[in-house]
């Protein structure tokens, strides 16, 4: 019997792409079919060698579409970009540095509004705990934060990114 396997390979990369698959996989399909073909080929007898090649094809695309339905897009090595969870080292020097230019904002501002201040935004304490605690009102408190973190974003102004 004499195949036309141009022909074959030609209506089995249609056939694959019908169903949905691209014309890279369609071919890698077709590769790994006739890889199986060849070694079934050598071990038994084959009557219809293009509907087998064919259908090894197509088996070979729906076991591909169930593995990638269950376990998901295949990553390649190549592919992946490892990031380092630590920040770069000038991003450690920068975040010192602004530390380091915020003590010193901090120590401008007077002890009981830097208290206040500390008290709001580290220790996450409200203007009316912290009002008790100062024994004023809780609108002083807000004021006396709000203006302190405009005066500290004007002191800090280029030492921050």
């Amino acid at each position: 019997m004499n195949i036309d396997w141009r022909k074959v390979f030609s209506e089995t990369k249609a056939m694959l792409m019908r169903h949905g698959r691209s014309a890279q996989d369609a071919e890698d399909f077709m590769q790994d079919a006739c890889i199986r073909l060849m070694d079934f080929a050598k071990k038994n007898r084959v009557d219809n060698p293009k509907a087998l090649f064919m259908r090894t094809a197509y088996n070979l695309s729906i076991d591909a579409h169930r593995v990638k339905a269950t376990r998901g897009d295949e990553v390649q090595p190549e592919e992946v970009e490892i990031v380092d969870p630590q920040p770069s080292l000038e991003a450690g020097v920068l975040g010192r540095e602004c530390i380091e230019r915020m003590d010193v904002c901090l120590g401008r501002l007077d002890e009981r509004t830097r208290q206040m201040v500390l008290q709001y935004h580290v220790h996450g304490m409200t203007f009316e705990e912290i009002a008790r605690k100062h024994g004023v009102n809780g609108s002083t408190v807000h004021y006396q934060v709000s203006t302190a973190m405009f005066k500290i974003a004007g002191w800090m102004h280029g030492w921050y990114p």
